[in-house]
């Protein structure tokens, strides 16, 4: 029993680490690293950011869709899914007495914070799951006439959504180091870079082709 529950266990575990750290298809380090850019990058220009390049909000929007989905997939309730990791911290404390880290079995008040730093985020995931049912993954005859009112109907500060983001991926790397010292090394510096480099060339394009149309 304790060698099935052992091997349950690092099976979903590196099914969370494959979901938040892959690169084909991208992980949620990948997206949230592209969202948090493209935040900081509207933050710094503003609204001008789209005159910079057009298409810029079109894509700041998908991404932040595909975030939300992304995460939603993750944190659903666990009557809805067993595979969500509220279900998978709750088999931790249940079972945790039959499962090995490193330095013994999970503590039973790490794995209890980890469950508490989750809810403390709960009116994020609740607005993130409203937006996913009534729009982005089904429709809702409301936001089929309207839907653009998805978002005053379920206001969320993008800075809400990051600061989500980034406790998820903390609680599956704790697991990660805590089961056997791995530390997943993504490419979420480069995906901050690689916005951050668009930006400036999309930025200094537009000027020189400003300059050359006065010319």
């Amino acid at each position: 029993m304790k060698a099935q529950i052992q091997a349950n266990y690092e099976k979903r575990l590196r099914s969370y680490a494959s979901l938040i750290h892959g690169n084909e298809p991208p992980g949620m380090v990948a997206k949230l690293a592209t969202y948090s850019s493209l935040v900081k990058q509207h933050a710094l220009h503003g609204d001008r950011l789209w005159q910079i390049e057009p298409l810029l909000y079109p894509l700041i929007r998908a991404v932040e869709v595909d975030l939300h989905l992304a995460t939603a997939k993750l944190l659903e309730k666990p009557q809805r899914s067993e595979r969500s990791l509220f279900s998978f911290l709750s088999f931790c404390l249940t079972n945790r007495t039959n499962i090995s880290w490193r330095t013994g079995s999970p503590p039973e008040d790490l794995i209890q914070r980890q469950l508490d730093d989750l809810e403390a985020h709960r009116a994020t995931i609740t607005t993130i799951m409203a937006r996913r049912d009534k729009f982005f993954a089904h429709l809702d005859k409301r936001y089929f006439a309207d839907p653009s009112s998805v978002y005053s109907d379920f206001p969320l500060d993008e800075t809400a959504v990051i600061a989500l983001v980034n406790c998820v991926i903390k609680i599956v790397s704790e697991h990660q180091v805590s089961l056997n010292g791995a530390v997943n090394f993504h490419l979420g510096e480069f995906y901050h870079i690689a916005v951050d480099n668009m930006v400036r060339n999309l930025e200094t394009g537009r000027k020189v082709n400003c300059l050359g149309q006065l010319n």
